[in-house]
């Protein structure tokens, strides 16, 4: 399981992964998948599926399908990422999220958190060394985002594509001359027997 808290006037210290049995890509503990922005489809779509969920308004989202809900990440090996440089940037800024509202958070179960180690949050602030890209002007993204997919939210566009823990993710069934939609239908050929 996962519980973030807001990093707001807070401080936290990080140990390091090392030692870690890789509980943040465990899909039964939790990792089954992340939501993703427009900058993240290209880098996602080597080597996970591109789906989409619904909001609680009906409208979709993209999102990195990470795993079955049930093992590992496919690409864990001996508890360590096999594409560590080319893994997605929800993995690259664990134990930190961001959200809508610009606010950050962070995994307080990570087992590395509050841990002796370097200080990675100061009274609210990320230390230079662990800012991502990914962590700045969030909100901006993800309605960027947002607009472009309320283009296709037609029910007729897409279809279920499986369950996974009661949470429903769909595929669209035509590219409609959109790049990111073409990007996503062809990220569906890893969507193969580790996922059903």
């Amino acid at each position: 399981m996962k519980r973030f808290e807001s990093i707001k006037n807070s401080t936290f210290t990080f140990s390091s992964c090392d030692s870690c049995d890789s509980r943040c890509c465990d899909g039964a503990r939790g990792s089954v998948y992340a939501p993703i922005n427009l900058e993240d489809f290209e880098l996602v779509s080597k080597y996970f599926p591109i789906v989409f969920t619904k909001g609680n308004l009906g409208y979709i989202m993209p999102a990195v399908l990470l795993s079955n809900g049930a093992d590992f990440c496919r690409y864990i090996k001996d508890f360590k990422c096999s594409i560590y440089e080319q893994r997605p940037s929800v993995c690259k800024i664990y134990p930190f999220s961001p959200s809508i509202t610009n606010e950050v958070f962070i995994d307080i179960l990570c087992p590395a958190v509050n841990q002796e180690g370097d200080n990675v949050v100061i009274n609210g602030e990320i230390n230079k060394e662990y800012k991502h890209k990914k962590l700045e002007n969030f909100q901006d993204k993800t309605v960027e985002t947002f607009n472009h997919f309320s283009l296709f939210n037609e029910d007729d566009f897409y279809e279920e594509l499986i369950v996974i823990n009661d949470i429903k993710f769909y595929k669209f069934k035509d590219s409609m001359n959109d790049k990111y939609l073409k990007i996503h239908l062809d990220s569906q050929k890893y969507f193969d027997e580790y996922f059903i």
